[in-house]
């Protein structure tokens, strides 16, 4: 079987998860490979695949990306600036399943963590709210704490915790396939 953990990274939050998952892959058919740099990924069978959270879902060279993921099955996690148990990170992993399965691929799992929040975007929200400009983006004192919060995030649990999921689902899905070849 041959593994592709694929992310897509701004802060290098995304990337940090995409290699725990990979470290943990015993299998030694595997590769880690940034999407920005247009990996080949036809011989592999399961597809980790991470991104940033860039208006609430993939930003488009991951979007461009998941267009060739048909017949794969494929594990799909994210990182953003926002909290992992929230509608905004629901939402944004949801798009992330929808584009996997209208291009074909078959999603087996999907896991949220926590990132920082890009420097020179926070510095877009606050020249935002310097300008009086209305945006929910807007830079607010009670923002910033956030993005404080977040400014160490994924974690090492974080990370562990998505490696331990991918595992997990990986497993089963490949139960599932076993039992489908015996009917």
């Amino acid at each position: 079987m041959k593994y592709a953990v694929c992310y897509r990274s701004l802060t290098g939050c995304t990337k940090k998860v995409a290699q725990a998952i990979y470290d943990d892959i015993k299998e030694k058919d595997k590769a880690l490979l940034d999407i920005k740099d247009n990996p080949d990924i036809t011989d592999a069978d399961i597809v980790a695949l991470g991104y940033y959270v860039d208006q609430a879902g993939p930003d488009d060279l991951a979007c461009k990306f998941i267009t060739r993921l048909k017949g794969k099955r494929v594990f799909v996690f994210c990182t953003l600036a926002y909290f992992a148990d929230s509608t905004h990170a629901f939402e944004a992993i949801q798009k992330g399943i929808k584009l996997v399965q209208e291009a074909g691929g078959q999603v087996i799992g999907s896991f949220i963590a926590n990132g920082a929040l890009a420097p020179q975007i926070i510095a877009e929200f606050k020249r935002m709210a310097q300008s009086g400009n209305a945006n929910h983006h807007a830079y607010t004192p009670e923002k910033g704490l956030r993005y404080e919060l977040f400014k160490n995030h994924p974690t090492k649990a974080e990370c562990a915790l998505a490696s331990e999921r991918f595992q997990e689902r990986v497993l089963l899905s490949d139960q599932v396939e076993a039992l489908k070849a015996q009917h």
